[in-house]
């Protein structure tokens, strides 16, 4: 059950859509909305900057720093205000939360207070990221101890869903959430399991519908070979989903280390809503 929802916002591109999913889960759940904006501190404990020639040491001098402090506490307090303004429009419940800090230690630590967070693909830099995910993103996933609604910029409403399972303790976590956000949304849900060994494939299908049984949900299976993360993705495309639902997590720390876990390789490459769950 979602009752604290943590909605990260820095007034970025991809913030619009966090606001907007934030607020329809909000009132889908009748959550509590906890918008949380962060002044990056880091900026101001760079005292010493490489020069143009690569050696002449450029020290910020104090009158600098209390300036751009002025200017990003002004710019993440216009960024509450109108959260809190769409926030009221619909009606919900919510806090405003303006911290100093490292952004992904305030996401974590705000996390032991939330039951979901929601966050954009990228932040604020987004136009110099390219296709890469943002750095906070990168480090929310791997370090916060909550699920992570991870969302593109523009807001896609969820109508059908998509999990991916494969009996991992990951995925059995996100099974559960799968089956309460179908509940709560009203949508219908589609279990894929990919497993070049068809048997045990069948076997993770089988185990997710006799947990689903009791819930009475519109559901759908689908059993492939392949590549987890490609297969994912071409299902999104295929079923045509608003959103996917997967453990944060592949079976092995050394694997994702060495080669890349499936969860980075859907959250590059998929345009979609995307829920991971530890």
């Amino acid at each position: 059950m979602i009752k604290n929802i943590l909605s990260t916002v820095d007034g970025s591109a991809y913030s619009n859509a966090v606001v907007r999913q934030s607020i329809c889960l909000a009132q889908k759940y009748g959550a509590l909305l906890r918008f949380l904006t962060i002044v990056d501190v880091r900026i101001f404990e760079w005292a010493v900057y490489i020069g143009a020639d690569g050696f002449m040491p450029m020290i910020s001098t104090s009158s600098y720093q209390k300036e751009t402090q002025r200017v990003l506490d002004e710019k993440a307090e216009e960024v509450l205000k109108k959260c809190a303004q769409k926030a009221q429009d619909a009606k919900v419940d919510f806090v405003t939360v303006k911290i100093a800090g490292s952004p992904v230690e305030v996401i974590c630590d705000q996390a032991h207070m939330v039951d979901l967070i929601v966050m954009g693909r990228r932040g604020e830099y987004a136009r110099w990221e390219g296709r890469l995910m943002g750095a906070t993103l990168d480090g929310a996933v791997r370090e916060a101890n909550k699920p992570i609604l991870v969302l593109p910029k523009q807001y896609r409403a969820i109508r059908k869903m998509l999990l991916a399972y494969d009996r991992s303790p990951q995925a059995n976590h996100a099974l559960q959430m799968a089956a309460d956000f179908a509940v709560h949304l009203k949508s219908p849900l589609i279990v894929l399991a990919v497993d070049d060994d068809a048997a045990l494939g069948k076997r993770a299908i089988e185990e997710a519908m006799e947990y689903l049984r009791p819930f009475g949900l519109k559901v759908s299976t689908r059993v492939s070979g392949g590549g987890v993360g490609d297969e994912i993705l071409r299902a999104c495309e295929r079923e045509k989903v608003d959103l996917v639902i997967m453990g944060a997590h592949g079976h092995t720390r050394l694997r994702e280390a060495l080669l890349g876990s499936t969860t980075e390789e859907v959250l590059r490459q998929i345009n979609l809503p995307l829920l991971l769950v530890r």
